[in-house]
């Protein structure tokens, strides 16, 4: 039955002109979508015109009628009844799209009629199974299965489709639809099932096969008859009655379908058929045709007592049985599918025998059958629970964060009170647990805390295992809770996990016991892991660089000093290091040059002979000697030498701590070159000149090196050169990249389209070639810094990410292992400086005030490492567009997934049960929202989530509040208001909720049950009652930021900084409805660190004076103040560095007084569209600011001349403001730089349109963007010839 392709091409054409169409656009597609739906059914039914049953029920009449009815076109049919319904429905749609109110109503209504008046005739078929045997094929099981499929898709059409204006629509509930669509669905299984059994085709094969094909026929035609009611508009049966209909088919499997045969005597005699040859039928297992699904389900009808327990047994098997195939267990497949077709027979036969002894009871069935199926499902029992185990073990991500344990034992706790009902029977178990991961904690924070002991790999390995199973308990307790396992299962899994810790901390002690002499074992050959370095090779780029290091080589302090070059894998350290080792000009200054390369797996005698072979000379005998002895025989060979040393590789501080005695200081201007990968380490090694980090090349040098390794001493072709340069440029400034792909252009032809098809496929290339480089600094990564750096892989190419927000993903993933006394932010903080000092990741953004890093991101190579190996790990999969579900079984166990595409999310949301974290990324950075679709109702099917970051993109129907282990969510919404059922998300930490547009949204009361909140983003938000919240609501320790809040008397903002104690960071919105406002002291908790005050209405008077302790940011936006209130202000800010006024207006006429010993610690003063015009400040004013920037200023007269004696004063900024103020601006630069030699001041003018001079006035006017320097050169000159 090719429906398929028939219809599809179909439906194209009524696309067509329904696009040609628009105003009618909605009515034309339910027209197609009612046409498709009739004429895929009709096509079902004239599949079956050689079957007598067909013909006897009057199945074909209905169809010849239906023919007739097209008749009236005045067409005539042609041979092939479906192509002519298909030429002729896309005609009439054609004239319907073009005049709408031409016939259509009518010829529905025909329809509608014929099918009402063959409706009150039939009747299931009564013709014997044995007289629709037919010759020919359409009687093999697969034309059954085809059939059935056919039916199923039409019926899922009406389950699918919930808009009352379509013609398919149907009112009311539709679960007898569904529980028709499950046994269709169950009868297909069996159908396969018995094809693959079966050896050669017998009797009871094609009887059954010819009863399945009558089932699904017949309920085909029940609901062609009866549904759909086109809109309630020809109904003329009840909902009720065609509920009843469809139950009466459900009714049928207990029934007789003809005189002395049951539906259950056809089921019980292919299943005795099949018994006989399971030993030879092996084609395909049980677990791929879902055979099990039949007497499970069979089971839910006429269900009594004593079949419970088999029941149960059974579901296990059937929900278990998909993890077959990647699993490696031994048992014999016959074993089960004997199991299987045992309860099949004992379940049909239960319902046969009842029908005539009511009180049948297993015990009779199974001496009926002469088996004893209790028994001989024992073995099961076993199976499944390996199963159910292996599975979810195999199908954990093999890196993982070492912060989980301590959302585990929360979570225990809170389980423990929520749940004690469900926990009554496991108690002690789960207890037990409990003290064995609180007993443990020590030993994770050793194993974060010292990523460098001897046992580091045993450490990790114990500490991974650690994690494993606190998963595998968060999977069981879930289950307990639940009741997703029995409790027989529950016990001995259970006791199994509490075992496999002992073992573990057996394992842990064992180490801990080991003698520190064990340390010599760990081999140390670095002789064969040291790169040879190739002397001779002439370096491209870096001439900065090099005279740079050469003079900090040949000049500078008189004593030892080791110069350090740090950088990420691939830039060309060594390279450089080598050139200045090599250098004749650097190398004639020194007595001894040696050199050594330390790697990350050294052996301390190996570097020492390597470096007193440079300086002396080979000697085998020296190998014999102690460690110590060639130490100390290389300090006195270098004590009264002037020395150059380079010590290349260094991986960490201890392998620097080992050689630097042996580097004696005598003030003789000698020299080590070190080079790493890791900031740390160069900073640690250092002595006077800093740490160098080498940059990336710019666009010349990455050209000149590409030039220089495909060309040679020869210039690179004109017809190359913009394909080069574009390809050079895609190399990302990475020196590495650009050597990998001049080797791919060596061997190719030079010609354009070669060089083309490179710079389509660049980064396949590169990613491949130094996959290596970067897995060997990912593999000395310590474990706690794996799974952060592998979730880079969930960003964008070229994303710039925000720091804040990572650290929050962090910590929400369980990455961060907690440490007492220290906030879970300053951990992860520490952990992606570490990172970033290995030179994984690159800053993008610092802090101006303290230096912190703000923004980050990925070198493209690093990131698809990232993707590509968190793939591997189970860790991360990012699913595409195009990407087939197929795969998605090995990343089914908490594995974070990353969609680009909603529709992605849709498609693989019913396989992701049991996955930890779901991220979009949307390309187009532009809100989704899918009317097609409940994204909430979706999520219900990721039952462990606990991360779900919709970036702001996704606008969702509603919260998904079921999802109680979500820690993470950020979305947004339409509604105005939060439901109270948020307090469901107990272990919520984060919540961001952006609204689809600027209003104010009602947070309800429970909103301050939710005690776990650490961060609440939600725009301009207040109190659904302010009331419950003064009475009822706990204090939230644990929130950190707060934003935005609306508050419209200062008595709310006072309330709600009383709730939240703890707050570091707050942005809010006030409003004072009284006037005058009536000023006093607001009082802000005394760790807030961040204020962001704005004001709902312009220009208003902020109604309190603001008192934070720690304040060290504050900004104000669109208020109305006075000198008074900033005096006042300041007088409660003695901790405050940065200070931004954003659109204000001063009182006093226009005037700012800035006192003595105002703001003392203040960095960072920064005055964006100010209604101000003079500025008055004390000498002693603003001691330690640094910067200072003006934007669109334009009434102020000028900066006060106190600024120039600032000693700490570096930058001043300058945009848009007036003359006077630009003056005052170049005079301050002119006394820090002439008179104070203050070489780092630097001052920028920005919107300056040109450079002017008015001689007669003696005046400057500079109105373009030129920089301060060029502006000052004209100064100058101007002066020397009097213009100024």
């Amino acid at each position: 039955m090719n429906f398929n392709n028939e219809l599809s091409d179909l439906e194209k054409s009524f696309l067509f002109w329904t696009l040609r169409v628009q105003e009618y656009s909605y009515d034309t597609m339910h027209r197609i979508d009612f046409f498709l739906w009739e004429l895929q059914v009709l096509n079902c039914f004239l599949h079956l015109q050689s079957f007598t049953f067909a013909s006897e029920c009057g199945m074909l009449d209905i169809s010849q009628k239906m023919l007739e009815i097209c008749k009236r076109f005045n067409t005539p049919p042609p041979h092939n009844a479906f192509a002519y319904w298909k030429e002729l429905i896309c005609k009439r749609l054609c004239a319907i799209s073009i005049r709408p109110d031409d016939g259509f109503a009518y010829w529905k209504k025909v329809i509608w009629k014929t099918k009402q008046e063959f409706r009150a005739k039939y009747s299931f078929p009564k013709t014997l199974l044995a007289d629709n045997k037919v010759d020919d094929d359409d009687t093999n099981p697969e034309f059954v299965m085809e059939f059935i499929d056919a039916v199923v898709g039409n019926l899922n059409v009406l389950v699918k489709i919930n808009d009352p204006s379509s013609l398919l629509f149907v009112p009311g509930p539709k679960e007898q639809i569904e529980q028709v669509l499950k046994e269709l669905k169950l009868l297909r299984f069996f159908v396969c099932f018995v094809s693959n059994k079966c050896i050669e085709p017998q009797y009871q094969h094609t009887t059954f096969y010819t009863h399945a094909l009558i089932e699904a026929s017949h309920i085909a035609m029940v609901v062609w008859l009866n549904l759909p009611i086109y809109g309630n508009r020809n109904q003329d049966l009840a909902s009720s009655e065609v509920s009843c209909l469809l139950s009466n088919f459900m009714e049928m499997k207990i029934k007789s379908i003809q005189p002395g045969i049951s539906r259950n005597n056809i089921y019980i005699d292919v299943l005795q058929a099949l018994k006989s040859t399971i030993p030879q039928a092996q084609k395909k297992h049980a677990a791929e045709s879902g055979i099990v699904e039949i007497p499970t389900h069979s089971l839910m009808v006429g269900l009594s007592d004593q079949m419970a327990n088999l029941q149960e047994m059974l579901c296990l098997l059937k929900d278990n049985l998909i993890h077959l195939p990647i699993l490696d267990l031994e048992f014999q497949p016959q074993d089960m599918d004997s199991v299987i077709i045992d309860a099949g027979l004992l379940i049909y036969s239960f319902y046969d025998m009842k029908g005539e002894k009511e009180d049948t009871t297993l015990e009779d069935i199974n001496r009926e059958l002469g088996f004893d199926l209790s028994r001989n499902i024992e073995p099961i029992k076993v199976m499944i629970y390996l199963v159910m185990q292996k599975a979810f073990q195999c199908n954990l991500p093999r890196i993982h964060g070492l912060g989980y344990v301590d959302f585990l034992l929360k979570n225990l706790k809170d389980f423990q009170g929520r749940y004690s009902d469900s926990f009554a029977l496991h108690k002690t178990q789960i207890q037990v647990i409990q003290k064995e991961f609180e007993s443990l904690q020590p030993f994770l924070k050793v194993v974060v805390e010292e990523p460098h002991n001897t046992f580091k790999r045993l450490s990790e390995d114990c500490a991974i295992q650690i994690i494993r199973k606190a998963h595998e308990v968060e999977y069981v307790v879930d289950a307990c809770i639940n009741k997703g396992i029995p409790h027989w299962r529950l016990k001995g899994w259970l006791q199994i996990i509490i075992e496999d810790i002992t073992c573990i901390k057996e394992k842990i002690q064992e180490k801990n016991t080991v003698d520190d002499t064990m340390k010599t074992v760990i081999a140390r050959t670095s002789s064969k892991l040291a790169r040879t370095p190739r002397m001779n090779e002439e370096i491209v780029g870096f001439k900065d660089v090099i005279e740079n290091l050469r003079n900090q080589l040949l000049n500078g302090t008189k004593g030892q000093d080791a110069i350090s070059i740090h950088g990420m894998p691939g830039l060309g350290k060594t390279t450089l290091a080598n050139t200045l080792y090599s250098d004749r000009s650097v190398v004639s200054q020194f007595d001894i040059c040696a050199q050594c390369c330390v790697s990350q797996v050294y052996s301390y005698k190996d570097l020492l002979l390597a470096l007193l072979c440079d300086a002396v000379g080979e000697d085998s005998d020296r190998r014999e000697l102690p460690d110590n002895e060639l130490a100390d025989m290389l300090r006195k060979t270098l004590l009264p030498r002037r020395y150059l040393i380079l010590v290349d590789d260094v991986w960490d501080n201890s392998a620097w701590d080992d050689l630097r005695g042996c580097f004696p200081d005598v003030n003789n201007r000698s020299r080590i070159i070190l080079t790493t990968r890791h900031h740390e380490v160069a900073k640690y090694a250092s002595v006077h000149s800093d740490p160098l980090h080498l940059r990336m090349f710019d666009k010349d040098e990455s050209w000149k090196l590409l030039e220089k390794k495909v060309f040679g001493e020869q210039s690179c072709s004109p017809l190359l050169k913009d394909v080069g340069l574009r390809i050079a440029k895609m190399c990302g400034q990475l020196p590495l990249s650009i050597v990998l792909v001049a080797g791919i252009l060596s061997e190719m032809e030079k010609e354009v389209e070669c060089w083309e098809q490179v710079a389509n496929n660049l980064g396949t290339h590169i990613h491949n070639d130094s996959r290596a480089i970067v897995n060997q600094s990912y593999h000395v990564l310590p474990c706690h810094l794996k799974s952060c750096f592998l979730y880079f892989g969930a960003f964008l190419e070229d994303e710039v990410i925000d720091i804040s927000r990572l650290i929050r993903l962090w910590i929400s993933e369980s990455f961060i292992k907690s440490s007492e006394g220290r906030r879970l932010e300053d951990i992860a903080e520490g952990y992606l400086e570490n990172l970033i000092g290995r030179n994984l990741v690159m800053v993008t953004q610092r802090a101006d005030s303290d230096g912190k890093v703000k923004a980050c991101r990925l070198h493209d190579v690093l990131l698809d490492f990232c993707k590509e190996r968190a793939a591997e790990e189970n860790f991360l999969l990012w699913i595409n567009r195009d990407q087939s579900t197929n795969a998605v079984y090995s990343h089914k166990r908490h594995a974070h997934l990353a969609f680009t595409e909603m529709d992605s999310l849709v498609e693989w949301s019913a396989s992701c049960s049991l996955v930890g974290s779901v991220l979009l990324k949307n390309y187009a950075r532009r809100p989704l929202s899918s009317p097609a679709f409940s994204i909430s109702h979706i999520l219900l099917n990721f039952k462990f989530l606990k991360v779900l970051d919709l970036e702001h993109q996704v606008v969702i129907d509603s919260i998904p509040t079921e999802l109680f282990y979500l820690r993470y969510l950020s979305a947004r919404i339409e509604q105005n208001s939060i439901p109270s059922s948020i307090s469901n998300l107990w272990n919520l930490e984060t919540l961001i909720l952006k609204h689809v547009s600027r209003c104010t949204v009602l947070l309800p009361s429970t909103v301050w049950d939710m005690v776990k909140l650490r961060h609440l983003h939600i725009p301009n938000f207040r109190p659904e009652n302010e009331e419950a919240l003064l009475e009822n609501s706990a204090k939230l320790y644990d929130l950190e930021t707060l934003s935005t809040p609306y508050f419209s008397r200062v008595e709310d903002a006072e309330l709600m900084l009383r709730k939240t104690p703890n707050l570091r960071k707050l942005v809010c919105e006030v409003e004072c409805l009284e006037y005058p406002p009536q000023y006093h002291v607001l009082n802000f908790p005394i760790r807030l660190e961040i204020l962001k005050l704005y004001r709902s209405k312009a220009f208003n008077t902020i109604p309190f004076c603001i008192s934070a302790p720690n304040l060290k940011y504050l900004k104000l936006s669109r208020s109305y103040m006075d000198s008074q209130y900033l005096s006042e202000t300041a007088d409660h800010l003695k901790n405050l560095e940065v200070l931004k006024l954003y659109f204000v207006k001063f009182a006093d006429h226009r005037e700012w007084k800035v006192s003595n010993g105002m703001f003392p610690q203040l960095k960072i003063l920064k005055l964006e569209y100010l209604a101000l015009m003079k500025w008055i400040v004390a000498d002693d004013a603003f001691p330690n600011l640094e910067q200072l920037v003006l934007h669109e200023c334009r009434h102020l007269m000028e900066i006060p001349s106190c600024f120039m004696d600032i000693p700490s004063l570096k930058y001043i900024e300058v945009e848009n403001c007036n003359e006077s103020v630009v003056k005052s601006a170049m005079n301050i630069q002119e006394t820090q730089v002439e008179d104070y030699q203050n070489t780092n001041f630097k001052l920028v003018l920005i919107g300056i349109e040109s450079i002017s001079t008015d001689t007669k006035e003696k005046k400057l006017t500079v109105t373009r963007d030129v920089d301060a320097d060029e502006v000052q050169l004209v100064v100058e000159k101007q002066r020397k010839r009097g213009m100024l």
